[in-house]
């Protein structure tokens, strides 16, 4: 993607043209402007309004698509700086869990690899792992 092609803008049913229904939750949009394409994005965190609108964008709701916005514009944005800029003054749980990597635990905590089991999950060599149904057949019996 092209630096300034894309733009990622809250979509508020009050600011199109012709509002429609109000939306059940903080949506996004990502139009791109060289393609008639957009893309929606909703919020999966517990929406921080007060009086219980699904819609309510707080100001770090906003502060997250700007940083995105930003982003998709080429410009270098230090993500931990301008989120810890905003806080939340709704101490409320939103029953979302933190990443462990933004609490600053290292690498040290992340298993590594290919996404498999492990070299010892299966007690054997990796090489022999398999190698019967790959010799099917050679007894005689049905491959």
């Amino acid at each position: 993607m092209v630096p300034t092609d894309g733009s990622f803008l809250p979509y508020e049913y009050k600011t199109t043209p012709q509002p429609t229904a109000k939306t059940n939750g903080r949506i996004f949009v990502l139009k791109f402007a060289s393609s008639s394409q957009r893309h929606l994005f909703w919020l999966q965190s517990k929406p921080q309004g007060r009086n219980g609108d699904a819609s309510h964008f707080s100001p770090r709701d906003r502060k997250i698509g700007d940083i995105v916005h930003r982003l998709l514009q080429g410009e270098e944005v230090n993500v931990t700086r301008e989120l810890s800029a905003i806080r939340n003054n709704n101490d409320q749980d939103d029953e979302d869990e933190t990443m462990e990597d933004i609490e600053g635990h290292g690498q040290e905590h992340h298993g590594g690899g290919s996404g498999g089991a492990g070299a010892d999950a299966t007690g054997g060599d990796v090489r022999e792992e398999g190698e019967e149904s790959r010799e099917g057949g050679a007894d005689g019996a049905r491959a």
